[in-house]
């Protein structure tokens, strides 16, 4: 009878490893730079990043992905962990997991400890906000969850600001991440939990904080044995001055089991008005461009002409906003580096402390002489002072027309200086005195016409 129960219980666990590992859908990366983390974690509201350093061991911070199905309650983002990133993943067969990495602690998180600290894990940098509030999402979690609470082995996360008090003074490594409704209160093993419990036994109490604790005894998705929820650390602060932050983690005295912080994709982030104030595709994001285009910003419309020829199935915007998160169907977009499809106008969603939409309209200069008259090109496109049209082709002036109108039909008197060399015809057109707005061109060489949009910006 014993024998048969001990093969019931080895089969089950191979259900539960075979069955259940493929339901974890968490990604875990270790192999990314440092500057790549800050920029997944950085989100609306930086206009600037610098002096990025990171202590501690690669396989103890990286990006997570894909976690839709666990029950962290973040999709995507970075951790940073005493251990290994490869023992985040579920499910949760065991108590006690844990990679010593046999390193020292770290000054900022020993001077809030009660006890040694060690295997740090800690990202630090400068940054510069346009906006008045610091937010940041995270979450903290451990193997010392639920036996060892109220233990020495007291593992803690923190964040640490240091910069200008908007209330006077200076912030110097003032800890943000904080229990929510505390003074100072470090989030930490002891301070957040539902009891100690032994393990495999969902724990009852006597509860310390534990509306912001989520037990994952017996979870099917991830490995540490308890969570704290999603948890928004925050401060004032003074808009383009500049700050350091310093997030860290750090087990107590040991090197045991692993404790981790997950910090939500653009997870730090100071929001402002749902605003659009630039927008653009760079050839530096776009290899199939020959020259930056440059979008025109009507209300809520954007208007960009790009060239014949240009894949506009795949092109990587560029933009700036005043502090929102931006969104494309539900995407979370990343200026410079997120792709999408403009065949079709492209909604962009932004949400700051209001809610906007931005539509993008992408053109394709080209018309059904394409194919055979000399090409024209016509520039800058937005334009200030000059416009140049640009013939592949030698020729006088008296072989060339060019008219401007403007959204009215009215023809705009135009004066053109004309230059031809290297087999190349340009007509420069003067526009100090013309006022901003949209022009049509049409031009007419040796017969074959051509016509377009220019748009005006002073």
């Amino acid at each position: 009878m014993k024998t048969q129960i001990l093969t019931t219980c080895f089969i089950f666990t191979i259900f539960l490893v075979f069955n259940f590992s493929g339901f974890s859908q968490i990604q875990i990366d270790t192999n990314v730079t440092t500057e790549q983390l800050v920029e997944k974690f950085t989100g609306p509201g930086i206009i600037a990043v610098d002096n990025i350093t990171y202590q501690g061991v690669n396989q103890a911070r990286g990006v997570f992905t894909n976690a839709e199905s666990t029950n962290l309650g973040m999709n995507n983002g970075i951790f940073l962990c005493t251990g290994s990133g490869a023992n985040i993943p579920g499910p949760n067969l065991a108590s006690n997991t844990g990679t010593g990495n046999w390193i020292g602690g770290h000054p900022s998180l020993q001077a809030i400890s009660t006890g040694i600290t060690y295997d740090a894990s800690v990202l630090e940098f400068d940054f510069i906000p346009i906006n008045d509030t610091l937010r940041c999402k995270y979450s903290f979690g451990s193997e010392e969850y639920n036996e060892h609470v109220f233990s020495e082995y007291n593992d803690l996360c923190a964040m640490f600001l240091t910069g200008p008090d908007p209330m006077g003074g200076m912030y110097a490594d003032k800890n943000i991440g904080i229990v929510p409704g505390t003074y100072n209160t470090s989030m930490a093993i002891n301070n957040v939990n539902n009891g100690n419990w032994p393990p495999g036994v969902v724990p009852a109490g006597p509860c310390s904080y534990c509306w912001y604790y989520s037990d994952n005894t017996g979870g099917l998705t991830l490995e540490y044995d308890g969570f704290t929820t999603v948890l928004l650390a925050w401060t004032l602060v003074i808009p383009l001055e500049a700050y350091h932050i310093k997030i860290g983690i750090a087990d107590v005295n040991g090197y045991g089991y692993d404790s981790g912080i997950f910090l939500e994709e653009q997870g730090l982030y100071f929001l402002g008005p749902a605003e659009l104030t630039s927008y653009q595709f760079l050839m530096e994001h776009n290899p199939g461009l020959s020259f930056d285009v440059t979008g025109v910003i009507m209300g809520n419309d954007i208007y960009v002409e790009v060239p014949y020829g240009t894949d506009i199935t795949n092109l990587v915007a560029g933009y700036e906003d005043k502090g929102a998160y931006v969104y494309v169907d539900e995407v979370l977009q990343s200026t410079g580096v997120t792709s999408n499809d403009f065949t079709d106008p492209v909604v962009y969603h932004l949400q700051g402390y209001e809610i906007a939409d931005y539509t993008v309209y992408v053109d394709i200069v080209t018309d059904i002489w394409e194919n055979i008259q000399p090409e024209v090109m016509v520039y800058p496109n937005p334009a200030n002072e000059k416009v140049c049209f640009e013939f592949e082709v030698r020729c006088s002036k008296f072989d060339v027309m060019i008219d401007i109108d403007d959204v009215f039909g009215r023809k705009i008197t135009s004066l053109f200086e004309y230059q031809n060399s290297n087999n190349v015809c340009k007509f420069y057109w003067d526009t100090k005195n013309v006022p901003s707005g949209i022009y049509f061109y049409n031009t007419n060489i040796n017969g074959y016409p051509k016509s377009g949009k220019i748009v005006i910006q002073k």
